[in-house]
C-alpha cells in the first residue's frame, strides 16, 4: 500500500468557454440515428445555468432476520440529465434543439410540434483552461422546454435539456490512427471506452461514435470536427484496426472515404 497525494494534479472544472450541440438524424440505410452534418454552436447562454447531474441510484435491500447487516443490497445506475438555459430562439436553434418545423415557402416561419418526438443531440461543453477535458455527452435524448412569460420584466428563454444515453464510443488521440477495438485492449496504443452516457476527453483527442458495421472488413464511425463545424465518416479496417480520415489525418478532422453520414455505402 501506499500513500497517493492528489492535489498536486487536481482537475477543477469551471469556467465554460462553449458548447456545441450537434443533432441527430435517422439514417435509413443503418436503421438508427447517428450524428448529422451540422454542428451548432450555442453561445447566448445564461450564466451559471449549464448543468450535468446524475440523478441518486435506486436501492434494493433484503435484509437479514437476525443481524443489522443487510443479506444483499442493490444500487442500480441512475440516469445523467443535462441542462442549459438559452436566450437564443433563432430558427435553427428552434429546430435542431426544440423539435420545431420550418414551413415550406415562407422564409422565417416556423410550427410547432404538439406531441414529444425522438430528438437526441451530441453536446461538447469546452472549458477555457486547456489543461482542462472537453465533457461529451455522446448521445443526448432532448427534452427541451420553451419559457415565454413575463416579457415585461423578464425575456424569453429555452432550457435545452434531456437524459444521457449509452452509446458504443472510441477515442483517438490526434496523432493516433492504429487499432481501434471493441474487444479486449491488448495492443499498445488501443483507446476505447465501451458504453458511456458521459465522456471527458483531452482537447487533443477526438470521439468516435460507432453507427454500422459495414458488411465486408470496414467499420464505420460518426465523428465531428469541432474545428470547421463538419461531421463525417471514419472508416476502419476491421482485419488492422486501422483508421482512414482522409487528408485529415488522426482525430482532429479532415475529409473521410466514406463520404458524410448516410452515404457510407
Amino acid at each position: 500500500m501506499s500513500l497517493i497525494t492528489t492535489n498536486s494534479n487536481r482537475i477543477v472544472l469551471k469556467k465554460a468557454e462553449s458548447m456545441m450541440v450537434v443533432p441527430y438524424v435517422y439514417d435509413s440505410s443503418v436503421g438508427d440515428y447517428v450524428i448529422g452534418e451540422d454542428v451548432y454552436d450555442i453561445s447566448a447562454v445564461i450564466g451559471d445555468s449549464i448543468t450535468l447531474e446524475q440523478d441518486d441510484g435506486e436501492r434494493k435491500t433484503k435484509n437479514n432476520e437476525f443481524v443489522a447487516a443487510p443479506l444483499i443490497e442493490s444500487v442500480s445506475g441512475a440516469k445523467y440529465n443535462f441542462t442549459a438555459q438559452c436566450i437564443d430562439l433563432q430558427n435553427a436553434v428552434l429546430v435542431s434543439c426544440f423539435n420545431v418545423m420550418s414551413v415550406d415557402g415562407v422564409s422565417g416561419a416556423i410550427a410547432f410540434n404538439d406531441d414529444h418526438t425522438l430528438l437526441y443531440a451530441l453536446v461538447r461543453v469546452r472549458f477555457k483552461d486547456e489543461s482542462l477535458p472537453d465533457v461529451f455527452i455522446p448521445k443526448l435524448q432532448l427534452n427541451s422546454k420553451l419559457l415565454i412569460n413575463q416579457l415585461k420584466t423578464r425575456l424569453s428563454q429555452g432550457n435545452i435539456s434531456g437524459s444521457a444515453h449509452s452509446v458504443f464510443v472510441a477515442v483517438a488521440g490526434s496523432g493516433n490512427t492504429s487499432a481501434l477495438q471493441f474487444d479486449v485492449p491488448t495492443t499498445g496504443g488501443i483507446t476505447y471506452t465501451p458504453f458511456t452516457p458521459v465522456l471527458f476527453v483531452p482537447r487533443d483527442n477526438e470521439p468516435l461514435f460507432f453507427h454500422h458495421k459495414g458488411n465486408g472488413s470496414t467499420d464505420y464511425y460518426s465523428y465531428v470536427d469541432f474545428s470547421n463545424g463538419s461531421s463525417s465518416v471514419a472508416s476502419v479496417d476491421s482485419s488492422s484496426g486501422s483508421i482512414d480520415f482522409g487528408e485529415g489525418g488522426g482525430g482532429t478532422g479532415g475529409s473521410s472515404t466514406g463520404g458524410n453520414v448516410g452515404n457510407e455505402e
